[in-house]
């Protein structure tokens, strides 16, 4: 069934002339009216601060993530949309901590670690590990391989350093898949200065990692090393993870269906689900209350674009995009249909614009979109490809399906992203509702052209955009893994 799917993509996909996005008066004018009612009545704010206060932290399948399933649902049908359901997927095993973390090192002196358990770690044993740390400087293949005789049973501790400066994802993930066959007792890697947690998981498909995955602080990490200089450093620590087998997640998916052309469709979305340290207020609340509040300016125009406006959270985003990609697999026969997927992931500091990820042929059907975006300061394309497999937009690209992720400042982000800050308190306002106008703007402008969006890739093209961006390499490894379609 996928190979006969397949085959009808690599057909339908395939290059044709294509004309340019064209906004008419028409067009203009309920953007005019879609910017101005954000800009008034704009509800994002509220709806951002519903889900990290009253709702809080949702890591994927937890009970908090159900609720906010169904406060999506209710959202979405009180605004009056048409086809609100949720579509399932298949998480390989839930995670939520039990038991926060303890640990100390025991020799050459006692000292209190700050430690937490990574994402989608299995528990400790009861009695917690006990072992010498042995620092990895080089997380290769060969730099594992020199240092075999010390890796089995020991603790391995990583960090920045061993990654290199340029490692690719699949680089790091060969590598990992690699150490396991030392057998390890328990891996540390590296988290923020002043024992700060930053959470992530060190698989990327949702399953539970082979041995315990534990996090340290900068200051513990460079304290460890330190005395590493000077002779064998032991360390203890355990914590209990709550662990359940593999489960149905959901989606939620609303639309507004379109005037004239109802079968072509321009998707909106955003993760519906976040780590656990804070709220996630700005990963990714800021998106899926940008999301919510597209729909509903656009619900309120009174009449609807050419295109279907589909409007999708996804879960599973933070595990590896599984949300999104299981949403892709069962519309395989929809890809050809789907005219852009505009995403939105990196919080709520001011938009500039648009990524392309690697769809530099986008910039050209983007022009006539610019001015509806000059005076919100967010007429500008980036080209950068850092964050090609991060977030949901890449398992459509990967299938020809021309995306746009919103591209904000992400200097405030970074600092609080999957950890304890990101909280309501974090957002500004005017910020999110600039982002908010932004997203409207584009996706009601793509919505009603009376041309489609930037032409679907052949998979020719999408293999040498691939290239072009140097991440061919990822790609193989994830396809061949089975993470990606």
């Amino acid at each position: 069934m996928r190979l006969k799917a397949a085959l009808l993509l690599a057909t339908v996909l395939s290059p044709s002339v294509h004309a340019q996005v064209s906004v008419s008066p028409e067009t203009r004018a309920s953007v005019r009216e879609l910017v101005g009612d954000i800009m008034v009545n704009g509800k994002a704010y509220e709806y951002d601060r519903q889900l990290a206060d009253n709702v809080g932290p949702r890591l994927t399948g937890s009970d908090n993530y159900v609720h906010a399933v169904s406060w999506a649902v209710d959202q979405f049908k009180s605004l009056g949309l048409t086809n609100v359901h949720t579509e399932a997927f298949t998480m390989p095993a839930l995670w939520e901590p039990e038991v926060l973390a303890t640990g100390q090192i025991l020799a050459p002196r006692l000292q209190t670690l700050h430690i937490y358990s990574l994402g989608w770690s299995p528990s400790t044993p009861d009695a917690g590990v006990k072992g010498q740390v042995v620092y990895v400087p080089h997380l290769t293949i060969e730099g594992l391989d020199s240092q075999k005789d010390k890796l089995r049973g020991a603790i391995i501790l990583v960090d920045q350093n061993s990654f290199g400066d340029q490692a690719s994802f699949s680089q790091i993930l060969k590598a990992l898949a690699h150490l396991d066959e030392f057998a390890p007792q328990a891996l540390l890697i590296v988290g923020g200065a002043n024992g700060i947690e930053s959470a992530t998981a060190l698989t990327f498909d949702g399953a539970i990692s082979r041995y315990p995955n534990a996090q340290i602080g900068l200051e513990d990490e460079l304290l460890i090393k330190r005395l590493l200089d000077k002779g064998p450093v032991t360390v203890q620590f355990s914590f209990k993870n709550r662990i359940r087998p593999a489960t149905q997640v959901n989606n939620v998916v609303a639309e507004i269906t379109g005037s004239e052309l109802p079968k072509e469709i321009v998707i909106v979305g955003a993760h519906l689900d976040s780590w656990h340290p804070a709220t996630g207020a700005q990963d990714n609340g800021t998106g899926v209350a940008t999301v919510l509040d597209v729909a509903r300016v656009v619900r309120s125009l009174g009449h609807a674009p050419r295109r279907t406006m589909r409007f999708i959270l996804f879960g599973g985003e933070e595990q590896g995009i599984i949300g999104s990609t299981s949403y892709v697999r069962h519309h395989l026969a929809e890809m050809p249909d789907i005219d852009a997927v505009l995403i939105s992931d990196t919080g709520a500091e001011p938009a500039k614009g648009w990524y392309v990820m690697g769809r530099d042929d986008e910039t050209k059907d983007i022009e006539n979109i610019k001015p509806l975006l000059t005076g919100l300061g967010s007429d500008k394309i980036n080209p950068s490809v850092e964050f090609l497999f991060q977030t949901d937009h890449i398992s459509f690209d990967l299938l020809g399906v021309p995306t746009l992720v919103l591209w904000t400042g992400t200097d405030k982000y970074f600092k609080l992203h999957h950890k304890a800050s990101d909280s309501f308190d974090s957002v500004v306002q005017a910020d999110l509702t600039q982002g908010v106008a932004t997203t409207a703007a584009t996706a009601y402008a793509i919505a009603d052209s009376a041309q489609p969006f930037a032409p679907h890739f052949s998979p020719k093209q999408v293999e040498d955009m691939l290239k072009d961006a140097k991440q061919y390499d990822d790609y193989q490894f994830f396809k061949s893994a089975g993470v990606f379609p």
